[in-house]
């Protein structure tokens, strides 16, 4: 896939190879984005909760303190806030960020696909990520307005889609299971 000017979220892109729209060939990955780690994090959170495990809970969430994640859909169960529950008393209040990575989870079948609209805002820098439970292999599209594919990751986790828009407008976001298992997902939005 090519780098454009209007993004640049693949291992070796850089805007010169944006500009000329070349492809991109680098063997090194990137280091992991706060995005991608947030993502990740709350996969892990939820793995440690289901699984009784307070010890890992408290750990992973006191980096998601840390990162001033929240939910993106205000009429969904407040995951944060059932996982700090299992382990109150445990972690050391933190006033951070007012505003940090949103997140929303979901569950897609085998072969299931999602899709999200988010408004980004024109010259602010974004990012979005996903994170899962287990290596499962979930597909990342993001499309702006005029249904131009802007971003691609295959497979989708601990790797994020970094751009800044140059106009605001509301993106699709579409997600993809091509496993054959079902598969709990966070995708983390900043």
């Amino acid at each position: 896939m090519a780098c454009t000017a209007f993004l640049c979220s693949l291992p070796g892109c850089s805007t010169a190879n944006a500009q000329a729209d070349r492809p991109v060939q680098n063997a090194a990955a990137p280091a992991m984005s706060a995005t991608a780690q947030v993502a990740l994090d709350l996969a892990e959170a939820d793995a440690a909760f289901s699984a009784g495990d307070r010890q890992r809970l408290r750990t992973v969430m006191a980096r998601l303190q840390a990162s001033g994640a929240r939910a993106l859909d205000e009429d969904a169960p407040d995951r944060l806030a059932q996982w700090s529950t299992a382990v109150d008393g445990d972690l050391v209040p933190f006033r951070g960020r007012a505003l940090g990575p949103g997140y929303k989870r979901g569950t897609l079948s085998p072969g299931a696909s999602a899709s999200i609209s988010q408004v980004f805002l024109a010259g602010r820098s974004a990012e979005i990520a996903v994170g899962s439970q287990e290596r499962s292999p979930i597909r990342l599209r993001l499309y702006d307005a005029d249904g131009q594919m802007k971003c691609e990751l295959d497979p989708a986790r601990a790797r994020s889609c970094r751009f800044t828009p140059l106009f605001t407008q509301r993106y699709r976001i579409e997600l993809r299971n091509a496993g054959r298992a079902s598969t709990v997902y966070f995708l983390a939005v900043d």
